[in-house]
């Protein structure tokens, strides 16, 4: 799939501004019972590599910066930022390595229209963190 969802266009968008990243996959999260699919999908997440020529350590730099901002301005209620590196085995040999920054509803028991503006109001936080 080609294209963006709109709900977390802007954090993608925000996110490539740095120059820092590459993202190239992302969910804005689908909470609606009619929604789910056999893989949870309770939240909105982005999948980014270092952009050409940029060390992982300065990426890693900006996601621990990102993540302790947040928390410190906004809490882990109700929207909870996490960010990690995912490693998935490709071959025999090969392991990829992927960074992954995921807004996950706090309270898994909370309608889906309220998670769904949750998660919006945290993907507006976290675009104007890193616009500072």
């Amino acid at each position: 799939m080609d294209t963006i969802e709109p709900e977390i266009r802007p954090l993608v968008d925000a996110l490539n501004q740095t120059g820092l990243v590459r993202t190239f996959s992302s969910c804005q999260g689908h909470f609606g019972p009619d929604e789910q699919t056999l893989v949870d999908r309770n939240q909105a997440e982005i999948r980014f590599v270092p952009a050409d020529g940029v060390p992982t350590e300065s990426v890693e730099k900006l996601l621990a910066s990102l993540l302790t901002r947040f928390k410190r301005q906004h809490g882990i209620l109700p929207v909870t930022l996490k960010g990690y590196k995912l490693y998935t085995p490709i071959e025999e040999e090969t392991v990829d390595e992927t960074f992954v920054l995921e807004l996950c509803p706090f309270n898994r028991f909370d309608p889906p229209d309220r998670k769904r503006a949750d998660t919006n109001r945290a993907i507006g936080q976290v675009v104007l963190l890193l616009s500072e």
